[in-house]
């Protein structure tokens, strides 16, 4: 996958999350968890979200931790609240 697509789906995953569950910092991550394991976000699971850079494992916590925060910051402050309202 190319680096910006790898980008977009790791956030188009988080906004869907948060769309789901409008939750903070654990609970958003339990939301991924949950929508991973069941593949309801365009039917990709754990090791798909890994492989396009969204790792949802200890290990991988911290960046994941950070880009959730970005995204959902950006949702409700920024360019991505005036595209979810239309």
């Amino acid at each position: 996958m190319a680096d910006e697509r790898v980008a977009r789906v790791a956030i188009d995953f988080i906004v869907y999350c948060f769309a789901r569950r409008s939750v903070q910092w654990p609970q958003l991550y339990d939301e991924m968890c949950f929508v991973a394991g069941n593949r309801l976000f365009k039917g990709l699971g754990y090791e798909e979200l890994r492989d396009a850079g969204l790792d949802l494992t200890l290990g991988g916590m911290s960046r994941t931790s950070r880009l959730a925060s970005e995204v959902t910051k950006q949702i409700r402050t920024g360019p991505l609240a005036a595209a979810l309202a239309t």
